[in-house]
């Protein structure tokens, strides 16, 4: 049916399990795609133009603290959440400077960032 179809979100993790468990819990409410990188995040947002990108901060080569900064100077309607396992008050700090609209610690709980997501979503 037109017009039903679930808001987009991509998932950038260069863990695939964790890229997995994101889906699994979240897919009942969105439309999920997986990037395993940066730079396959990229491509993603480029031919999917997802409407919340959920973005791991520590990925090789091409960084979360990189891609946000290109993400929202290319598409500053993003809505980009950053993740981390080590998250710090100047990890926060530097990611909501750099475009972030909010930031998780891993372990993730799906419930909170599901209303995250909706909030964003909503604003």
């Amino acid at each position: 049916m037109e017009g039903t179809s679930n808001p987009k979100l991509l998932v950038v993790d260069d863990n695939k399990m964790h890229c997995e468990l994101a889906r699994q819990f979240l897919t009942n409410r969105f439309d999920v795609e997986i990037a395993l990188g940066g730079e396959e995040a990229l491509a993603k947002i480029y031919n999917s133009n997802p409407e919340v990108v959920l973005l791991d901060i520590q990925m090789p080569r091409l960084t979360g603290d990189e891609l946000v900064k290109m993400i929202k100077a290319w598409r500053p309607e993003v809505h980009v959440i950053m993740v981390s396992a080590d998250m710090t008050t100047e990890i926060k700090d530097e990611c909501l400077l750099n475009g972030a609209l909010d930031c998780i610690s891993k372990p993730i709980n799906f419930q909170h960032l599901e209303k995250m997501i909706q909030k964003a979503l909503n604003s």
